[in-house]
């Protein structure tokens, strides 16, 4: 039986179908077959929630999601990140072993740079050349009290503008963390994410090689080699970026409007179609069984079948394989308490684990 972890971050985005066919339910099928465990990633979530409230809520929100989906007596082990007061040692021990050099290659720290930059050089500040030119080297200068009146009249905007801190320059190193700490064997990842086992590899390495002692095994990564690509309302791919998604937990009235106003092309009711190039029938395919797949797939080939059948059969099959997680969550919404009894459960099983590594680490490194 290997060790199967993965972490997930309480950002407050609501989660979609291409999420729960592309990453949950793999990592569910997995786990259950496994040693497995899910935190959810409140300390990474610091980084860039500024608000105790809403943190609390999306984290609340994250929890309640995954076991309206996992089950309340699910045997993955579903904690609280910050449920597990070692992390943090063993994440700055591991700040002590790990080369800079590594940290700059890591693509996530690019990718928010260079997401900031370009929000700022897009915003009115940069339409000023003198400003988009301090605000490209980052001068100490640009933030200095004795800005000109025409800067000074953009403070506002230079606030709400999210600057990027060291936690998002170190998020890897606790990432690693959060891994190594359980001698995990594989962590399923998207392949956008493959950089962040290397790097827990490397510095596992690392540590290893500074106290000269096996102490942390080296963790694999999981990339499901099909992952469904559904497509959104729109017809691109189902995302949160392009808002075009249909969530899972979307009530009556908003599962509905979402499906009426998928996309389609202008044929006709009397029009033979085309199934294969449809994206309501994309999304047929995957949720309804394959008896009724093939019985709409007929229906699009004889006349007499408009887009408007098959949104409302759509509607319905969404509406019925959706069911059990809807009627899971109202359960749990009205029993809280079931959550955190297995929340505390949970987190002094993986104190444990933790707690007995750490006794290896500090005895190594001599605390």
């Amino acid at each position: 039986m290997k060790k199967i972890l993965t972490g997930v971050k309480p950002t407050g985005d609501q989660m979609h179908l291409g999420n729960l066919l592309g990453a949950v339910l793999p990592f569910k099928r997995i786990a259950e077959q496994n040693d497995g465990a899910i935190f959810i990633a409140d300390l990474h979530a610091l980084t860039s929630v500024k608000n105790a409230t809403d943190l609390q809520k999306n984290t609340h929100e994250m929890i309640l999601t995954y076991f309206s989906i996992f089950g309340i007596d699910t045997p993955v082990h579903i904690f609280r990140q910050s449920d597990i007061p070692l992390i943090p040692k063993l994440n700055w021990i591991l700040n002590t072993v790990t080369p800079y050099s590594l940290m700059l290659r890591a693509h996530s720290f690019k990718d928010a740079e260079n997401k900031i930059l370009a929000e700022i050089q897009e915003s009115e500040l940069g339409k000023n050349d003198n400003i988009r030119a301090k605000t490209a080297d980052r001068s100490e200068a640009y933030w200095d009290s004795t800005m000109s009146e025409e800067t000074q009249g953009l403070n506002a905007k230079i606030e709400v503008i999210p600057q990027l801190n060291m936690g998002v320059f170190n998020y890897p190193i606790l990432m690693a963390a959060d891994i190594l700490a359980y001698d995990t064997d594989i962590v399923p990842v998207g392949a956008d994410q493959k950089q962040h086992l290397e790097m827990t590899r490397d510095i596992a390495k690392a540590f290893n090689k500074t106290y000269k002692a096996d102490i942390f095994k080296l963790p694999v990564e999981h990339i499901e080699p099909n992952v469904a690509i559904l497509p959104g309302i729109d017809g691109r791919k189902m995302s949160k970026s392009y808002n075009n998604f249909i969530g899972i937990f979307d009530d009556a009235k908003t599962l509905k409007k979402k499906v009426m106003s998928i996309v389609t092309d202008s044929k006709w009711v009397d029009d033979i179609k085309t199934p294969d190039t449809c994206n309501v029938f994309a999304l047929i395919k995957t949720f309804a069984t394959a008896d009724r797949t093939e019985s709409i797939r007929t229906k699009y080939l004889a006349p007499g079948y408009g887009y408007g059948h098959a949104k409302l059969e759509l509607l319905e099959i969404l509406t019925e394989y959706l069911k059990p997680y809807h009627d899971a969550r109202a359960m749990l919404e009205q029993n809280p308490e079931l959550i955190e009894v297995k929340l505390q459960e949970w987190a002094r099983i993986m104190n444990a684990r933790i707690e007995a590594k750490m006794v290896e680490v500090k005895k190594v490194v001599g605390l």
